[in-house]
């Protein structure tokens, strides 16, 4: 009879097994990421640069600030499997970090229209390095805000799955990242509908005319609800990613 007791108890835990359409919905999270890479590294990027006049190395500098912290990562990990938020050990990092990411990424628009508007009236000047610097330190938020969401999804990954599962839904869930990419140009393009930034007419667009100044007002007008409208639906893709996975399947 002990010996029974002692065959059950180690057994591994009778939970299902993911299946392919859950495997997608999963995806939809890492797709969130592809929209927001998109917007950040394609959008923002060239926005600077091009239309702004933001010296690359700066642009690009502040922009990879948020790599520059993703040792945080770890924390971030080890935090999720020995503290709970919300009474899941991933779910809530996830969320958390996702609402954090997206709202930041409108915070640094605002800071790069700060940029453009003081390289414009004072040149590189004290103040145009000190938003500079500013915006630096907001992609850094931002990347620790992403290194909180992505690391605990990683891990619930991990913990949904058996080694059968796991190849065949870290494919899925990668190739929706490709995917969201894809998607967020398609969208951003249509929104934006402006030849200098990424619209359809990108061919005609005459890089002579760079030296006139750029009105950033009607930049903001474009550009502004791009960065409401995507980053919320990434919001909504997170939780309809993540919503009760967790409970149901973690190991």
């Amino acid at each position: 009879m002990t010996d029974h007791i002692l065959s059950i108890s180690q057994d591994p835990i009778n939970v299902p097994k993911i299946s392919f359409l859950t495997m997608l919905r999963l995806g939809l999270f890492q797709m969130g990421l592809g929209i927001m890479s998109l917007l950040t590294l394609g959008v923002l990027n060239r926005v600077m640069i091009d239309e702004l006049t933001v010296l690359p190395f700066i642009a690009a500098g502040a922009i990879a600030m948020h790599q520059f912290v993703s040792p945080a990562r770890i924390w971030f990990g080890q935090k999720s499997d020995s503290q709970k938020i919300f009474g899941y050990h991933r779910s809530g990092y996830v969320w958390i970090g996702a609402a954090l990411f997206t709202s930041i990424s409108f915070v640094a628009l605002q800071v790069v229209w700060q940029l453009g508007t003081s390289l414009q009236n004072t040149g590189w000047s004290l103040q145009t390095y000190g938003w500079s610097a500013l915006l630096a330190l907001i992609f850094g938020m931002y990347g620790l805000a992403l290194s909180a969401s992505s690391t605990p999804f990683t891990a619930l990954l991990v913990d949904i799955t058996d080694e059968d599962d796991r190849p065949k839904l870290i494919a899925v869930v990668w190739s929706m990242l490709m995917m969201g990419i894809v998607i967020g140009a398609s969208i951003s393009s249509r929104l934006l509908e402006r030849p200098e930034i990424c619209g359809t007419a990108l061919l005609a667009y005459d890089p002579s005319q760079m030296n006139k100044l750029v009105d950033i007002s009607k930049l903001q007008t474009t550009i502004n609800p791009v960065f409401i409208i995507l980053p919320g639906a990434v919001f909504v893709l997170t939780l309809l990613a993540t919503l009760g996975i967790e409970k149901k399947y973690s190991r």
